[in-house]
């Protein structure tokens, strides 16, 4: 069979030397490439790239530089894509300046087009940097937000402020409307969840991170936030599986850890759990305090009271003005008494 289309595929060059030869100076380019009119043949086509590498879904302004005839301007797509064509050989300077929160860019390409040779095309990945002042503002520090429309991110700045105020439901309403201007707005599908879960809602919260999870599968704080809301669901065996796939992508989370082990605790998975509390001690000492209450139990149920009353003062140590802080304390003199 490939030896016939083979075949086929010569006879037809035959007879086409002469159209291919007519048509040599023609370059394949995406629609809405920029024809800079310098009457060449080659083209430099590419790609904006945010600083994590995805790809900028909005449009931006580029500029062709030349020694001898002067810019040609042109915008990218929506997908951030851009191509000039009709260039002539010589020394070109990509430059793109007019970004308020990127670092200005600078690229020279130099084409070579040899005599006879078909025409060129020079591709490339140009990934933008982000200012240092940009670094500092919270709304952009976060390359994900330099793709969102304005009205959007708008919405998504005030329902952060009305978090800070502990209005949840106020701040709810505004990622709402965030989301409705951009539907695609993984960040505000996260934040939405968290707001739920800080109203004691977990359905509504996990129903958001698995809408995030949609737009950013491998996202490491939406698996966390769902692993949580399905943990305070007491969905225990649908949390480990999500908990573990978010500690690998960061195995350094002593929240992770932590919640993974209660959710372990609570399928009676106690060898595994011990592992991971200890774990998020190790990493969040202090601030995950909780894990000492949940060895106290592994412990105690093991049969070592010793131990189990060590973990107990450890904990009021840490927080000794917990509401059951005196009933704590007698479990700690009942487990010393009968060891």
């Amino acid at each position: 069979m490939w030896q016939r289309r083979l075949l086929g595929f010569l006879s037809v060059t035959a007879f086409s030397v002469c159209v291919v030869t007519a048509i040599k100076a023609q370059v394949f380019l995406p629609p809405g490439a920029t024809d800079t009119g310098l009457g060449g043949g080659n083209a430099i086509t590419g790609m904006i790239l945010l600083p994590n590498g995805q790809r900028l879904q909005r449009r931006v302004t580029i500029r062709l530089q030349t020694m001898t005839k002067g810019d040609r301007v042109t915008t990218t797509d929506e997908y951030g894509k851009f191509a000039f064509r009709g260039l002539v050989n010589g020394e070109y300077t990509l430059v793109i300046d007019k970004e308020k929160e990127f670092e200005p860019y600078r690229q020279m390409v130099e084409i070579t087009q040899f005599r006879g040779a078909p025409p060129q095309v020079y591709n490339l990945n140009v990934r933008l940097t982000l200012k240092d002042e940009a670094k500092s503002k919270p709304g952009i520090l976060n390359a994900e937000l330099a793709n969102v429309p304005e009205r959007a991110l708008a919405h998504y700045n005030t329902a952060a402020e009305q978090a800070k105020k502990n209005d949840h439901l106020a701040a709810i309403q505004e990622l709402k409307l965030a989301i409705k201007e951009y539907p695609s707005f993984m960040l505000a599908f996260n934040e939405l969840g968290v707001q739920y879960l800080k109203m004691n809602q977990p359905q509504d919260a996990d129903e958001s991170f698995q809408a995030a999870l949609k737009l950013s599968p491998d996202a490491f704080g939406v698996l966390i936030n769902r692993g949580i809301a399905n943990v305070m669901m007491e969905r225990y065996g649908e949390a480990v599986p999500i908990l573990r796939k978010a500690l690998k992508k960061n195995n350094e989370s002593a929240v992770g850890h932590y919640f993974l082990g209660q959710s372990l605790a609570n399928l009676g998975l106690f060898d595994d759990a011990e592992k991971e509390l200890l774990t998020s001690l190790t990493l969040g000492k202090e601030e995950m305090k909780e894990a000492h209450r949940i060895l106290a139990i592994i412990y105690s149920s093991r049969g070592d009271k010793a131990k189990a009353a060590d973990q107990l003062e450890t904990y009021l140590k840490l927080a000794p003005n917990v509401p059951d802080a005196e009933k704590l304390r007698e479990k700690i003199r009942q487990l010393r008494e009968t060891n």
